[in-house]
């Protein structure tokens, strides 16, 4: 197959989709496919250099106009193409791909919609109430957006399928939208141990560690206000860049906790992985999750996971037999799993055993193959 492949996130930029269009984009290519890469980049001049061609736009560009350029180019590449893949820039990548009269497949990892009028603040109603409230002239314009984008591929693909419900709320037929988990992009082989994790990244002592993007909807602030209810000695350690990375350094010190509160900042994908084994106990705190690629992570390396009972958190933690589900910033009850965990060795290695099992099958060759089989199947005119 001819592949175009269509990007926000690409490496050098980091976290999951960044890493997932990387490593997919190389097996395509491994296994035979012709691909070509559509990207934004913060500077394109440091891409780096892939067996397949990469077509990077700077996001520097003022955004209307910057969308124009990436329409142009999906234009351009997907005349040759047998099939475009949409993983961010999703209306000029999938208005490209109908201009062309090319099929196209989606995937989807959340709500752009909602995220989006989050950042902007025009709201601050949870994602499962924005799908069937009203809101203002801007933010009912993005969804409409969104809703028409989506309705407009051949195909969805959800990590989740709490993800596919959200889809199907928008008008897409469910028998068009295929649920494909996330998966182990490398598999945890123990030969890095715990002492050498933390001598790598330069922490000691009773270590809780969160892994996010700083956006509002992942609640860090309140995990920063619960530190002084944890354990004597121990630090909140968080792995991660964003828009609110300033005022939460500023909440760590009105709170008088600076000290026991690491700023990481955004770090490779490798070195995430050394401070999910320098840590004790991992807990996400967020509002809404399609599927997180760091609990998968987690519970590959042997790292007991607390984390909000939302999303597609529920198909991976089973409250009390692998980890602790707790409710959305209810300060008390994290803090009770947490010192659990910390304080019960037992507890500690039963999750992790029953999540190692949980994780056994997740495959990235096979996530590879089915998403080769969906792209094939969309290629030769199958819905």
């Amino acid at each position: 197959m001819n592949i175009l492949l269509v990007s926000n996130l690409f490496p050098p930029d980091i976290g999951g989709p960044a890493t997932y269009v990387s490593r997919i984009a190389n097996d395509l290519h491994r296994r035979g496919h012709s691909v070509q890469l559509v990207v934004c980049a913060a500077n394109p001049a440091l891409g780096g250099a892939y067996p397949y061609p990469i077509q990077r736009i700077s996001r520097r560009i003022f955004m209307p106009l910057r969308m124009l350029i990436v329409l142009a180019w999906v234009m351009w590449y997907a005349r040759h193409a047998d099939v475009v893949y949409v993983n961010g820039l999703e209306f000029p990548g999938i208005l490209g791909a109908r201009l062309m009269g090319k099929p196209s497949v989606l995937k989807v990892v959340g709500d752009f919609a909602w995220e989006y009028a989050i950042r902007h603040r025009w709201t601050d109603d949870g994602v499962d109430h924005f799908q069937t409230a009203r809101y203002g002239f801007k933010a009912e314009l993005v969804r409409r957006i969104e809703r028409w984008y989506a309705r407009n591929v051949d195909r969805v693909i959800t990590p989740s399928f709490y993800l596919k419900r959200i889809v199907a709320g928008w008008g897409v037929p469910p028998d068009r939208i295929t649920v494909l988990y996330n998966a182990l992009v490398s598999r945890f082989d123990g030969s890095v141990s715990r002492d050498e994790a933390r001598a790598a990244v330069g922490l000691d002592g009773t270590l809780v560690l969160t892994v996010a993007r700083l956006y509002k909807w992942k609640n860090i602030d309140t995990l920063i206000k619960l530190v002084p209810d944890l354990p004597a000695g121990s630090r909140l350690v968080i792995v991660g860049g964003g828009p609110e990375e300033t005022s939460l350094k500023a909440l760590a010190v009105e709170t008088g906790v600076a000290d026991r509160v690491v700023f990481v900042g955004s770090v490779p994908q490798a070195k995430v992985a050394l401070y999910l084994r320098a840590c004790d106990v991992f807990v996400l705190n967020t509002r809404y999750e399609g599927l997180s690629h760091t609990l998968l992570e987690c519970m590959d390396v042997g790292m007991p996971v607390v984390a909000t009972a939302v999303g597609g958190n529920m198909e991976l933690v089973e409250d009390g037999v692998n980890g602790f589900l707790v409710q959305v910033d209810a300060r008390e009850q994290i803090v009770s799993a947490v010192k659990r965990l910390l304080g019960d060795p037992e507890l500690r290695e039963t999750f992790v055993q029953r999540s190692r099992e949980r994780v056994k099958d997740s495959s990235w060759d096979r996530l590879v193959e089915d998403t080769e089989g969906v792209l094939d199947q969309v290629a030769r005119g199958g819905r």
